[in-house]
């Protein structure tokens, strides 16, 4: 007789022969794991081992390895314990004594409490590491609000599930016909994110069974999905809805906002407006004279069609950005001939486990064994931050003749011996491809084979500038005509238009455009902006992080405005608003922080998405990321004009 209760029991047991977790440890990294046992087990002789700080990318970052002879009585205590099938053990969290010991442990460095506040809540041991509370019993006001979430990609999902939790009535309005915001427009091949899969995730949902160090564009995209399908907001987003103009009425105190709905203009209210329109959403194209003129197929990247067959075209890729690294060589493997037009050479990095599949050892250590995924998600998270101290002057070692700093310079001795071995037996080719800027100055590139496909006999790279399109191709300054069937832009997108396609006006008729036409967009913390009432700006700006989990930043981002949506509930007032001195200091901190980092004056002017062109560094938050995580942990009700 059929017994299904055995048969499960059976496929246990061979989970958990010796031979099977022996196979499984040999992949294991030895530090996480060590950490992982530790926590389960208390074994004094784990905290006690040796650990190993690593250079990598020539001291730009380090890595933490358990020394050598250690090596083997970590696997031999996994063995013992993994025998006793502890995937039915009690989840234990440590006080946070106990806790921040134990996260020393993994670096063999001391945390400050700001690092240990903010590592707590990346180690994500509890449920929802990060949600906002009502003081006590939710309100009944909390009834009569209403949340208006303007995009459906990672921010306004995060959003969202805050608001669900809450129980604070909400609704989301996407422009697009399907979740996943710059996941669903970026559609082209080999479209993926370029920091690990182990960072690009909420800490909420444990142990997403990723298939790829590096997730895909249609993985993040299924991720996405899920998360907003599990949590309860799918639900609530209306697809196909564009939101074209919000304006603040100051005489209700209520946001009135228009929608466009199937060619239909339809008005709303909402008394809180959550922008998560994102900072990659709005294409930009390049201004070049003749593109009425030419007759070939002309797109951005953003709009590539799925049925699109590259072979036998001939191509000009223009961007030798994170998109055009990514497209080139796999465009290059069909086409007949494709030209690669660089305007600026990129610090272009090769990147462990790019493309490798998580092989079915890793995903049985993320399975059964104990705290394994939250160790190795923390360590990602602190190896990656260690890339903040490359982004900073250190004015000793340039007296000394140094560039940067001993760090930035290292990286940039690695990287410059990286591309030498990749085309350093073409001299005319590596003069185009070496940068003359610092490394970390733009946004590090992940080679996808993009040395490799310049390499090949039909695929150039175009360095001239271009003057103008014509009708069957692209002239450049040198008077030459490049001859082609398909124009691709790959230039990224504006990312000073955060708010984009709304226009949002508040208290006196004041457009934020205009109010950000001095010197580039600016908010407190990157969220919120004196004189916009209820107004939550989600990749606002200056708030991309320096390094590390983006995704992080985005959860943080939600739980601070719910939070700050709950305590003004709490406090019986309905609106609130920065103050103008409390946005002023904020930004003025913000520009000296900027001052010590190499964005504003090592990136080429006028090259670099990262500065505006007022000369202003517009994207990223210069605070180290525990510095920054003290400043939006929770809202502070003091900072605002509370009506």
């Amino acid at each position: 007789m059929h017994d299904p209760e055995m048969e499960d029991r059976s496929d246990m047991d061979d989970e958990y022969t010796e031979a099977r977790i022996r196979t499984a440890l040999e992949s294991a990294n030895l530090n996480v794991l060590r950490l992982a046992l530790y926590q389960a087990t208390g074994d004094p002789e784990l905290a006690a081992m040796e650990v190993v700080r690593i250079p990598l990318r020539g001291g730009a970052f380090f890595g933490y390895l358990v020394a050598d002879q250690h090596h083997e009585a970590i696997k031999e205590k996994a063995l013992r314990f993994l025998l006793q099938r502890p995937d039915v053990h009690d989840v234990r969290i440590p006080a946070d004594d106990e806790l921040r010991a134990m996260m020393a442990l993994l670096t063999g460095e001391e945390l400050s409490d700001s690092e240990f506040r903010f590592g707590r809540e990346e180690l994500a041991l509890e449920p929802f590491p990060r949600r906002a509370y009502w003081s006590g019993e939710r309100p009944a006001a909390a009834d009569d609000v209403r949340v208006v979430i303007v995009g459906a990609g990672a921010s306004g999902i995060a959003a969202a599930i805050q608001f669900e939790l809450l129980g604070i009535p909400y609704a989301i309005y996407e422009r697009q016909s399907e979740i996943g915001g710059t996941w669903n427009l970026n559609r082209y091949p080999d479209a993926r994110v370029d920091t690990s899969s182990f960072l690009y995730q909420f800490k909420f949902e444990k142990n997403y069974p990723w298939t790829e160090y590096f997730a895909s564009q249609v993985e993040v995209k299924r991720y996405l999905e899920h998360v907003a399908r599990k949590y309860g907001v799918h639900d609530k987003i209306r697809f196909d809805v564009e939101v074209t103009r919000a304006h603040f009425d100051e005489a209700g105190s209520r946001w009135r906002l228009e929608l466009v709905r199937d060619g239909a203009v339809e008005q709303l209210t909402a008394d809180v407006v959550v922008s998560a329109a994102g900072l990659f959403s709005t294409p930009k194209f390049p201004d070049i004279p003749g593109v009425d003129e030419y007759e070939g197929q002309l797109f951005h990247t953003t709009a590539w069609g799925i049925d699109y067959d590259a072979t036998g075209r001939r191509i000009a890729v223009i961007g030798n950005g994170s998109t055009g690294v990514q497209l080139v060589p796999k465009l290059a493997q069909t086409a007949d001939q494709l030209y690669a037009f660089q305007r600026t050479p990129q610090w272009i990095s090769p990147m462990e486990n790019y493309r490798e599949q998580i092989t079915p050892d890793i995903r049985w250590l993320f399975d059964h064994v104990p705290y394994y995924w939250n160790w190795f998600c923390y360590s990602s998270q602190v190896t990656s931050s260690g890339m903040q101290g490359a982004q900073v002057y250190d004015r000793e070692w340039q007296k000394a003749g140094g560039r940067i700093s001993e760090r930035n310079d290292g990286m940039r001795a690695i990287l410059t011996e990286y591309i030498r071995g990749k085309v350093g037996h073409d001299p005319d080719l590596l003069a185009k491809c070496l940068p003359d800027y610092a490394p970390l100055a733009r946004r590090l590139v992940v080679d996808n084979g993009w040395y490799d496909a310049l390499l090949q006999d039909n695929v150039e790279l175009v360095t001239e500038p271009i003057s103008r399109l014509t009708a069957k191709g692209i002239a450049t300054a040198d008077g030459e005509v490049r001859e082609v069937d398909t124009i691709v832009f790959a230039a990224g997108f504006e990312v000073t238009k955060y708010m984009w396609p709304t226009e949002y006006v508040g208290r006196g008729g004041v457009r934020m455009e205009d109010l950000w036409e001095k010197d580039g967009p600016r908010a407190h913390l990157g969220l919120v902006v004196p004189g916009f009432p209820n107004l939550f700006i989600f990749y606002g700006p200056n708030s991309q992080p320096r390094a590390g989990a983006f995704l992080s930043w985005i959860e943080i981002w939600a739980r601070y405005t719910a939070q700050a949506v709950a305590d003004l509930l709490e406090s019986g007032h309905r609106t609130m608003e920065v103050k103008e001195e409390v946005f002023e200091e904020y930004n003025a901190r913000l520009d000296a922080a900027h001052s010590e980092l190499i964005w504003a004056t090592e990136g080429p002017v006028g090259k670099n998405y990262y500065v505006n062109a007022h000369g202003r560094q517009n994207v990223n938050v210069p605070f180290a990321n525990h510095e920054y995580f003290e400043m939006v942990a929770a809202p502070d009700l003091d900072q605002f004009h509370v009506r």
